[in-house]
């Protein structure tokens, strides 16, 4: 398996964003693996929705302040796998 190509910002942040078929990945860029939040993986989110979401886990705000940032039930949030 390759190595996730490291941005060159990666020591600047450490969540950020990129398109996905939904809308809009949250993801790590020194692993490469989807962001995840109560269990929730981060993805089809809207640009500014998951921009924030990318902002608030880089500068490690706790989940229970993500609360306004994103819709708790929304359609497009699937379950983390085990």
């Amino acid at each position: 398996m390759s190595q996730p190509v490291m941005s060159p910002h990666a020591d600047l942040i450490r969540y950020d964003i990129r398109r996905d078929r939904a809308g809009w990945t949250v993801y790590d860029v020194r692993s490469g693996a989807i962001a995840v939040i109560d269990g929730v993986l981060q993805v089809g989110l809207d640009m500014d929705e998951a921009d924030a979401v990318a902002d608030a886990l880089s500068l490690e705000i706790p989940s229970a302040s993500l609360t306004g940032i994103m819709p708790r039930f929304a359609w497009f949030q699937a379950p983390a796998r085990p």
